[in-house]
């Protein structure tokens, strides 16, 4: 066969196979002579073809599943994590804090609320149960009432068992979709007969399992559902025939009953049915099976930290991987705080629902990071802190080069700005960059000739309206200082009562003091107290020192600052929102402003999240 008439490879594409399979046919000696657009021609370079390009595209998948990054298929992504050691995370039902009391009509020693007993919650119509997951024990008050926090999970309690067998092996999984993995609990008895128990553990740390280790090692099989395999002898405790199984284990709904916050027993308590569940905190920490994306993502992390938290990205990694109901977060050492704090790591996150984490739930992340932290480091869960951006822009644009009216190119303008800050603002470690804003609004309109941004940065605190109290406001970010020659203060404020005025606010002298004022009826400033804080310019901290305010406008008393920078920086806990942003709309050609905006629904509107100020650590 001469070289040139070799058949051409380059191409999948069904028409290029074809015609590339008849250039080959028609090329060769034999069958030159054919009449390749006949019927009977047509139907065979079909097939061939058809063939060729199905067969292309079935190596072309089977290439694909074979790697982590460019696999599509479930069981495929979750196997090739597997390599790496990792497990997806489960779907998990949210948890909530109450307070139970019963009232017996005896007088037990003490009453214990069993693990599992039932609570039940109604969300949008549906009902979901809760259970505990551990026991606890009451004692009864001096009023004879017996009483106690529990925390409670979202998920129905089940046990399967399987018999150990050699002769007839079977794989031991969990028969459900949803389950909460968390509650996983392995019991293996002696044999039917011997009631003799011994708990198996999840063997997460390789490096503790020995022969005599009673482990099992938990995986998602090409099903989506959980399989149990267990020790061999060697990497492990190995199960006898005759064993059996016992699996506890909880199904969830995942994020479904995220924010139940009214409960009732199920269940009576130790036999008595006066019971009462009043709410401590509502559910939190619900969370979605890990998707194929977020497989992809952590799996190769999961690798790279070994499960162990060592470096600020393990941390988050680890986080991230096994609480389902965290958006974000944020880890820092403590020698970055001020003063410094050495020995700490300090974690910030933020959930999926909601703004704030739940004091059960910062105790949940702590108790999991000090299985893998180094000895002598503690970890601190902090809440997030919340800097506001509020842009003031100043839009020219001519009438002639648009077809859209003064209000719906302002309102394109304000879309561009919510978008701004869903795209860019409101996870750790992100930047409000005034010139992306800029190059977002152009994008809006043609017409538009020039764009002014004026920014500034506000902080929320509420103070103690009945105890002298020394308050840290912290911008993180540096302030302008104008020194009173362009501008008269760098430091402003909404309105609060101080001795008995009810008309002060805060400014600064542009030499580092916070001033208290009040506004006489013609505008003027008169000012209490002269030195009642301090700014440091630089570092973007406020202080406000030993003072009594004794009430406020609002839900808070807002601090706003003037940026030296036209960027500004999200540090450690800090998430930026955008905040009463507006918009002047100027006409060129009427050389006048024809429409502003001051009510844009941007995410920093709606979250009203104040700080208290008083904490000894600066972070």
């Amino acid at each position: 066969m001469p070289a040139n008439n070799a058949l051409e490879l380059t191409d999948i594409n069904y028409d290029t196979i074809k015609q590339n399979l008849r250039n080959f046919l028609s090329n060769q000696s034999e069958l030159g002579d054919y009449d390749y657009d006949s019927s009977t021609m047509q139907i065979l370079l079909n097939v061939l073809a058809y063939n060729t390009y199905m067969n292309s595209y079935y190596l072309n998948m089977v290439g694909n599943e074979m790697f982590l990054d460019s696999a599509q298929i479930r069981s495929n992504v979750v196997s090739r994590a597997k390599m790496l050691g990792y497990t997806p995370r489960s779907a998990q039902g949210p948890t909530a804090t109450v307070q139970v009391v019963v009232t017996p009509d005896d007088s037990p020693s003490t009453i214990t609320i069993d693990r599992n007993t039932k609570f039940r919650a109604t969300v949008d119509g549906t009902q979901y149960i809760f259970v505990n997951t551990d026991a606890a024990t009451m004692n009864a008050n001096p009023s004879g009432i017996y009483s106690t926090n529990i925390n409670i999970t979202e998920g129905r309690p089940f046990t399967f068992r399987y018999t150990v067998s050699s002769a007839s092996p079977v794989r031991y999984i969990i028969p459900a979709d949803n389950v909460d993995i968390r509650s996983v609990v392995v019991r293996v008895q002696e044999t039917s007969a011997n009631s003799s128990v011994t708990t198996f553990n999840n063997a997460t740390n390789l490096t503790t399992v020995t022969n005599t280790t009673d482990a099992y090692f938990l995986q998602e099989n090409e099903d989506g559902r959980y399989e149990l395999k267990f020790g061999d002898g060697v990497l492990g405790t190995a199960l006898n025939d005759g064993n059996v199984i016992n699996i506890d284990y909880r199904v969830c709904n995942g994020t479904k009953a995220t924010g139940a916050n009214t409960f009732v027993a199920v269940d009576n308590i130790s036999g008595y049915s006066d019971i009462t569940v009043n709410h401590v905190s509502r559910a939190q920490g619900g969370g979605e099976k890990e998707t194929i994306q977020s497989i992809k993502f952590n799996a190769p992390k999961n690798y790279e930290s070994q499960n162990r938290a060592v470096t600020r990205t393990d941390y988050e990694n680890l986080i991230q991987n096994n609480f389902a109901d965290i958006q974000t977060v944020s880890v820092w050492g403590g020698e970055d705080n001020n003063p410094p704090i050495y020995g700490k790591v300090y974690v910030s996150a933020k959930p999926l629902s909601g703004t704030l984490l739940a004091q059960n739930r910062k105790d949940d992340i702590k108790d999991f990071l000090l299985n893998k932290n180094i000895l002598t480091i503690e970890p601190e869960v902090v809440d997030p802190t919340y800097l506001y951006i509020k842009p003031e822009l100043t839009v020219k644009y001519n009438p002639d080069l648009t077809s859209l009216t003064p209000g719906q190119l302002a309102d394109n303008i304000a879309s561009q700005i919510i978008n701004y800050e869903s795209n860019q603002l409101g996870l750790f470690n992100q930047y409000y960059i005034g010139s992306r804003l800029i190059k977002d609004v152009y994008n809006v309109s043609e017409s538009i000739s020039s764009i002014q941004i004026e920014v500034y940065m506000q902080k929320k605190f509420k103070p103690n309206t009945s105890v002298r109290t020394t308050y840290n406001i912290n911008f993180n970010n540096e302030i302008h200082n104008y020194e009173n020659v362009t501008k008269a203060f760098n430091i402003s404020s909404t309105k609060f009562t101080y001795q008995g005025n009810n008309n002060c606010y805060f400014d600064d002298d542009g030499l580092g003091n916070i001033r208290i004022y009040s506004l006489t009826s013609a505008g003027a400033r008169t000012y209490l107290n002269s030195t009642a804080g301090s700014v440091n310019y630089t570092t973007g901290l406020v202080t406000l020192n030993d003072l009594l305010i004794t009430a406020y406008v609002g839900d808070a008393i807002t601090i706003t600052a003037d940026p030296d920078k036209d960027d500004i920086d999200g540090l450690r806990n800090q998430l930026l929102l955008i905040k009463d942003a507006s918009i002047s709309l100027y006409d060129t050609k009427l050389k006048s402003t024809v429409t502003t905006v001051s009510s844009i629904n941007t995410e920093g509107t709606t979250t009203t999240i104040p700080e208290t100020g008083v904490i000894s650590t600066v972070y």
